[in-house]
């Protein structure tokens, strides 16, 4: 099977199913916007192709997102989005990304020989005007664990999360939402002006531990 769509969904014997639309708002963390903006957006980011995004998952590395068809197989594997995993240091021991695993009572076990030293619990996708993200199934090398996609800064016009059969728009920086990624298809685009940072911040739980949200309702 070359493509990932059709691969994940007979993983997890979705074939017959209706798309999934599993997510949910959790509410709001406090996020210091400012500083996280000027300490990285000097930093070195780097824009990868789909191959570089299954680099987790060696034998799927060649894999199309969708299955090619007369349409598809004109569009290129690459993925003009910018991650974080070259900004020169472990971004689950920046301070503002090591607070958002503690309010979101994550942890990544790192002595798991299973993940990958790149492995972090905090990745960042910075995606620019005119930029997109297939929709897509994660594939992880364990599927127990939690994932949360933390807004970093506002909403902007243009700029929106597609998750299973719904659409997000007008977050508020700190925002989070847990996702069903391995369920749920899920990709992004940005038709607007102004970047859109978010923070995928995955792991597993800390147990008998509450998180520490701002608020749980959503304005």
């Amino acid at each position: 099977m070359n493509n990932r769509w059709d691969y994940a969904r007979q993983l997890r014997g979705l074939e017959d199913k209706p798309i999934q639309t599993v997510y949910n708002y959790v509410g709001r963390v406090a996020i210091d916007w400012n500083k996280i903006y000027t300490d990285l957006k000097d930093k070195e980011w780097r824009r990868v192709t789909w191959d570089n995004w299954n680099w987790r998952v060696k034998e799927l590395r060649d894999q199309w997102p969708f299955a090619q068809t007369e349409s598809t197989r004109y569009i290129s594997k690459e993925h003009p989005t910018f991650f974080s995993d070259t900004l020169g240091f472990v971004p689950d021991e920046y301070q503002p990304f090591s607070k958002l695993l503690n309010d979101l009572c994550l942890y990544m076990p790192k002595d798991d020989p299973k993940l990958d030293s790149r492995t972090f619990a905090v990745k960042i996708n910075r995606q620019m005007p005119g930029d997109m993200l297939w929709m897509h199934y994660d594939i992880s090398p364990a599927d127990n664990w939690t994932k949360y996609l933390v807004f970093l800064n506002d909403w902007s016009p243009g700029q929106a999360v597609l998750w299973g059969k719904d659409a997000i728009t007008d977050w508020k920086s700190g925002d989070v939402y847990y996702i069903n990624a391995y369920v749920t298809p899920h990709g992004t685009v940005n038709c607007g002006k102004e970047e859109r940072w978010l923070a995928e911040v995955r792991g597993l739980e800390v147990p008998n531990k509450k998180l520490n949200l701002l608020t749980t309702e959503q304005k």
